[in-house]
């Protein structure tokens, strides 16, 4: 038992799961319309200069975070998109042309690396159940040495983007 524990501390996978004060259909609206993920998609003191959402499977989803200066383009498709339960996103690092690129704040970050993001939507009496669950994965050997050192970060930013979620949605609801 104590062995699985080291191990899923080991791995780069992240799962949250918050419940949030408002309609499920109105968190999947904000999760999926760029005038509303703008507003909230990143920690504290993110900026997010450049959205572009095509919510259906297949569709991009683009944007840059910009933080002190810093700017982190993402880019990716939308995988799965089940409106208002589910949207599965395969998303990587990328340079301002969309090129792939390392993480600014992690020059060893492997260019064929995927952020698989599984968000689901429960319905619970006038809330929402919201899942997150996030995987990283890339065919360089030795990659995980560097998604493991970025784990913590990722988990931080994660827990302030949450927040940031709820703090939007209240304005709405």
């Amino acid at each position: 038992m104590a062995n699985e524990s080291s191990q899923a501390e080991a791995s780069a996978d992240l799962e949250f799961t918050r419940v949030i004060d408002a309609p499920r259909e109105l968190v999947f609206k904000v999760w999926t319309e760029t005038e509303h993920f703008k507003q909230w998609f990143g920690p504290h003191e993110v900026e997010v200069p450049f959205c572009r959402i095509e919510p259906r499977p297949g569709g991009l989803l683009h944007f840059c975070h910009r933080l002190r200066g810093i700017e982190i383009w993402i880019k990716g498709v939308y995988r799965e998109f089940v409106e208002p339960e589910r949207l599965v996103f395969a998303l990587g690092f990328v340079d301002p042309e969309g090129r792939a690129a390392a993480h600014p704040m992690f020059p060893d970050w492997p260019l064929d690396a995927v952020i698989l993001t599984t968000v689901t939507f429960a319905d619970q009496a006038h809330k929402t159940e919201l899942n997150i669950r996030q995987q990283i994965l890339s065919g360089v050997a030795g990659a995980e040495t560097v998604f493991r050192r970025m784990r913590d970060a990722t988990q931080a930013g994660w827990g302030e983007t949450l927040e940031r979620l709820e703090d939007y949605i209240r304005t709405k609801a």
